[in-house]
Parts: C-alpha cells; structure tokens; sequence
C-alpha cells in the first residue's frame, strides 16, 4: 500500500509539477563531489559504521545476541532482532540506536564545519542526515520499521500532519517515503484492520518513541535540506570560484 501511494504520487508530481520533483530528487545525487574529492568516500564509510556501532551498542546493553553487518540502511538491525522474539520496546530502542547515533554524528560534523569552516565537513553533515532519514522510513528491513510497532495511532496521526507540513514547506524525495509508508499503517490502525503493537509498551514508552520518531525525522530532514541549499555557495567561496 505504501508503494502505491509513492508511485502514485510521483506519477502524480512528474504530471503536473515536474520541477518541485525535479529539485526534491537532487538529494539522491552527488552535490559538488568534485570538490570533496576521496575525502567524501571515507566520510559515507565512516556514517555507516557509526550508524551501525549504535545499533551495536544498544543491542549490547540489552544483552542480545550480537551480529555485525556492516551494510548499513538497517541490516544491522534486522540481523540482531529477526531471530530474537518481538518485544516491541526492545524492536524500538535497536531500531533507534542506529539513526541516533548517525545523528549525533552528522551534529558533530556540523559543529566541526562551524569552526573550521570547511564545507567538507557540512557537506558530510549533510549526507548523514539524509542516511539516517532514509533508515527511518517505516518498513523493515529499515530501522524505521522496527520502531514503527511502538508508535501509537495518536502519535501516527498528529505527528504525520507535523511531517506532511515539513514536506510541503522542503521538499524532499526521502521525505516522501516516509509520508507514504507511514499511512497506510495509520489507516489500518484506525480501521482495526492491524493489531495494536503499541499497546505491548507502557504509556511513558510510547509517547518516548512516538515523539522521539517523528522529531528526529522532521529534524534530519529540515537540518537536511537546509544544509543541501547552502552547500553549493560554500563550496563556490571556498573554492574561490
């Protein structure tokens, strides 16, 4: 349901607002990668791996049986968790450790580009956030569908109408993703037509997880795009150009 409603409205947008498509798709591209040079590779190898130390992590804390896959987008997770029985708060904390992790990472590069100010280091920020948006799309086998069985119909409702209005203000491909595959779980949970996973969490665990999702979603993709829109008058300075 979640892959029709995408291709339904790219189908939709290619019609009749091919440009707003156009521009939302140029995250998926390199920006200015000549001017990052191999610098740019060893900056996405590094995301993966701290993303998936986080998961890693985690699941250590919580005494799981541990299996390292350095693949990245949430194989991680699932290699630790599919052999494990479902207990949803757990799913949630693993699925969350990854993205968390990648972002703080992405914050730290940030922060290093504000006082070093070289735009290498903004231009990796940048791919973090995208990384970990892309993680956090609500379908296994990606960290996002982990987390999503603790998410209550409430939190679905309110915080996809947050996410809907981050999506029409930046536009964003990744964005999208989540925005189609987040309602079709809301509509069955309203319908009745899916079991209440959430409800296999206290209430202090839900609101943590139905907030925590839908804040470092919509805060990866504002950081996200906003830092894509600046990068190329970064690099152009920089580059005295």
């Amino acid at each position: 349901m979640g892959l029709a409603l995408l291709l339904g409205i790219l189908i939709f947008m290619a019609l009749f607002h091919p440009v707003l498509l156009s521009s939302g798709g140029e995250i998926l591209g390199p920006n200015d990668l000549d001017a990052y040079g191999w610098m740019s590779v060893l900056g996405i190898f590094l995301h993966v791996v701290i993303h998936e130390l986080g998961t890693i992590f985690a699941a250590w804390r919580l005494k799981l049986p541990l299996r390292w896959r350095i693949f990245g987008f949430g194989a991680n997770a699932t290699a630790i968790l599919e052999n494990v029985p479902r207990r949803v708060w757990t799913d949630a904390v693993v699925g969350f450790a990854g993205p968390l992790t990648g972002s703080a990472f992405s914050a730290a590069l940030a922060l290093t580009y504000n006082i070093t100010a070289d735009p290498l280091y903004l231009g990796m920020a940048c791919v973090g956030y995208f990384y970990n948006l892309v993680t956090l799309i609500p379908i296994l086998d990606l960290e996002g569908g982990w987390v999503a069985p603790a998410i209550a119909p409430q939190a679905w409702l309110l915080g996809l109408f947050a996410t809907a209005l981050e999506l029409a203000n930046e536009f964003n491909l990744v964005l999208l993703c989540v925005v189609a595959f987040a309602v079709p779980r809301l509509v069955l949970l309203i319908r009745a037509r899916a079991p209440r996973t959430d409800l296999g969490c206290t209430t202090l665990q839900r609101v943590i997880v139905g907030v925590g999702y839908f804040v470092l979603v919509i805060g990866l993709a504002w950081f996200g795009i906003t830092t894509f829109e600046e990068l190329p008058r970064l690099v152009r300075e920089s580059m005295g150009d």
